[in-house]
């Protein structure tokens, strides 16, 4: 159920109370101060608590709002943390400042899983398309990197760009992806997704490679066995991917020929299947049997 300031919440009670925390999806400066307090009042009810952290807090330059409400952000997260049984976390990076505040509560570090299937085999034929999936900001930051270079890029390599996801709003953007030949593909059911991603050789998405585990396009990819074409500034070691072996290091990796899409796909894969759905399945059942005990 959706949880807001003014959700009733007198009626609910039972065996375990499952959080998903954002603090930007409870409020939209990441600061909600009512969490803290309503989920203290409903653990009482629950024989236990258990939270999936998908980000804790935000950073930046001390012109921005972020700086200022940072600390705000860490302590609502901290007071969470602190009432749960047990928690998860998509990355290393957001669990090595958890086991900070909680070293001893049972945990699992599982990236995230895919949202449009995880298909049994990967090995089917695969075309020259190259693949823009997610939400409509996310997709603009790949097309936007370096000044579009990923149309320059596709044109190199004579792929088909295929966009899936919310119409991107009328403007430069929108006009550069008609005169560059994208197929727009617009929303889609989860199958018609899966189905488009098992075809493809590769899938772009812009993102820091410290918090891609976090990302249901990059799980999405992962699961499909496409190569992922990775976009960030840096493409240091993280949740045990490599750039180059899990995912395409940036546009130069393809116009250097370095990398093999079917090659980087298959190593994708297997990656992903460490934490796909089953395990997060039996991560759960795990350590709500560890609470009960």
């Amino acid at each position: 159920m959706e949880l807001t300031h003014s959700t009733d919440v007198a009626s609910l009670s039972g065996e375990f109370l499952f959080l998903h925390f954002s603090g930007y999806g409870f409020q939209k400066r990441g600061i909600p101060l009512w969490l803290v307090s309503k989920i203290r009042s409903l653990r009482t009810r629950f024989k236990a608590f258990g939270i999936v952290f998908h980000e804790l807090f935000a950073t930046g330059p001390p012109w921005g709002s972020a700086f200022w409400l940072s600390g705000c952000q860490r302590r609502i997260a901290r007071e969470l943390l602190s009432l749960a049984d047990f928690w998860l976390v998509s990355g290393e990076t957001y669990a090595h400042w958890l086991l900070k505040q909680a070293h001893d509560t049972p945990h699992r570090v599982l990236p995230v899983f895919s949202t449009v299937g995880e298909p049994v085999s990967t090995g089917t034929e695969r075309e020259r398309k190259l693949v823009v999936f997610g939400s409509g900001s996310v997709r603009a930051r790949a097309y936007e990197w370096a000044d579009g270079e990923i149309f320059r890029c596709a044109q190199r390599h004579g792929l088909e760009i295929h966009d899936i996801g919310t119409p991107l709003p009328k403007g430069p953007l929108a006009q550069r992806l008609a005169q560059e030949g994208v197929i727009a593909r617009g929303m889609l059911p989860a199958e018609e997704v899966s189905l488009a991603l098992s075809r493809a050789s590769y899938g772009a998405l812009a993102y820091p490679t410290r918090f891609v585990s976090k990302s249901s396009i990059f799980a999405a990819y992962c699961a499909h066995g496409i190569c992922p074409l990775l976009l960030s500034k840096t493409y240091d070691m993280h949740d045990g991917l490599k750039a180059n072996v899990h995912y395409a290091a940036g546009i130069d990796a393809l116009d250097r020929s370095i990398v093999d899409p079917r090659t980087i796909g298959g190593q994708a894969r297997q990656w992903y299947e460490q934490h796909d759905i089953e395990a997060h399945v039996v991560a759960l059942k795990t350590m709500t049997t560890e609470v009960r005990r």
